[in-house]
């Protein structure tokens, strides 16, 4: 059976199961906070280790004798998943250039002044330059805003609007994290789970990524992205007790 064929039947069986009992849904919920937390440090290159992702999440505030800066993207990635999570059960408002500054400006909240605004020169993880020019920045986004409010929620809209956000490239740090959220805000919205980059795919993820935009070869990227979709709906199957008892997706 093709991935696409095996994505719907995943997903299928997990509307048939819902609605999950609330532990189940909190364990859910819990699990991809941590996940989705540690896989965007270690996108962003925040020297947090994943350990110390957890216990800052379960004491929900800093930590006494660690780097506050790093401390404080957990926390804001947090706030930014609740944001989300709220946005998805608004089916009925657009998501938008302003959603995507949204996520950036919570992102980085007392982390760098220019939280939430667009670049004035190069990206920080692109030190060839090859990112746009960003005096076509604001035209890039607003095309994008476009797009996306014409688009229905979907994988591959979710997958679409992830590599468009990612070859704009539109704040100075950030850009790794806030496409993801973007990817998975549209997901959510079309009753999907999130997609998690595990560590040890990381380095394709990226590599993908800067393919897609580079040279215009996007499949490599969709292929990867679809099989990151079934990894997660195995997981909530499992966690709902419809799945086959693998491993479920967990980071290091």
């Amino acid at each position: 059976m093709a991935l696409l064929d095996e994505i719907a039947e995943k997903k299928r069986a997990l509307d048939a199961a819902r609605p999950l009992p609330q532990e189940v849904v909190h364990g859910i919920a819990d699990r991809f906070e941590l996940d989705l937390t540690v896989a965007a440090a270690g996108l962003e290159e925040v020297p947090v280790k994943p350990a110390d992702v957890k216990a800052i999440l379960e004491r929900g505030s800093i930590l006494r004798h660690r780097a506050v800066e790093e401390q404080r993207f957990v926390l804001n990635h947090r706030a930014a998943l609740e944001l989300m999570a709220r946005l998805s059960f608004d089916p009925a408002g657009a998501v938008t250039e302003r959603t995507v500054a949204a996520f950036h400006s919570v992102l980085h909240r007392g982390i760098e002044d220019e939280a939430g605004k667009y670049r004035n020169g190069p990206p920080k993880d692109d030190p060839a330059e090859t990112a746009p020019d960003p005096a076509k920045l604001r035209v890039s986004m607003s095309a994008l805003s476009t797009w996306m409010r014409k688009s229905d929620a979907g994988p591959d809209t979710a997958f679409e609007a992830h590599h468009k956000l990612s070859a704009i490239r539109p704040f100075h740090t950030g850009n790794r994290a806030t496409a993801l959220l973007l990817c998975n805000l549209i997901l959510n919205r079309a009753g999907y789970p999130p997609v998690v980059v595990l560590a040890e795919d990381r380095g394709l993820y990226l590599d993908l990524v800067e393919r897609a935009w580079a040279v215009g070869d996007k499949t490599p990227f969709r292929d990867l992205m679809m099989r990151f979709l079934s990894q997660s709906l195995d997981f909530c199957l499992q966690a709902a007790g419809k799945g086959e008892p693998d491993e479920p997706v967990s980071l290091p």
